[in-house]
């Protein structure tokens, strides 16, 4: 049996375009307000949860920085052995990987700023 008599009452403030969104996904729904629409949502049998794994992209910044420890480890023992064509090239490959994983970083923070902006 439903109980009709609801004796608790929630509240929480949006913004403005977050009540639009909202507006749009109950106006695509058969209800017809918004209470109604949030019990629905909010009492699912198995309810909608976003989350984000991150460990694939962790994994591959550890390793970029595994492989710039290990190039600048080569220019060490190529600055030994006084070899500058060597030194050049080791300097410029921990450049790159330096510079790539500055753009990683960046790419992968305005995604997840973009995906968390749609979930909120």
């Amino acid at each position: 049996m439903v109980d009709r008599y609801r004796t608790v009452l929630k509240k929480f403030y949006i913004t403005e375009s977050q009540n639009q969104a909202l507006d749009y996904l109950i106006s695509y729904t058969e209800l017809r307000n918004f209470s109604s629409y949030a019990r629905k949502m909010l009492f699912k049998k198995k309810p909608i949860v976003v989350t984000f794994d991150e460990t694939a992209f962790e994994s591959l910044i550890f390793s970029l920085r595994r492989i710039e420890n290990n190039l600048n480890q080569l220019v060490r023992i190529a600055e030994q052995s006084q070899d500058s064509q060597a030194m050049r090239a080791m300097g410029y490959s921990v450049q790159m990987i330096g510079k790539y994983e500055k753009v990683l970083l960046k790419h992968h923070k305005q995604k997840r700023k973009r995906l968390l902006s749609k979930v909120d």
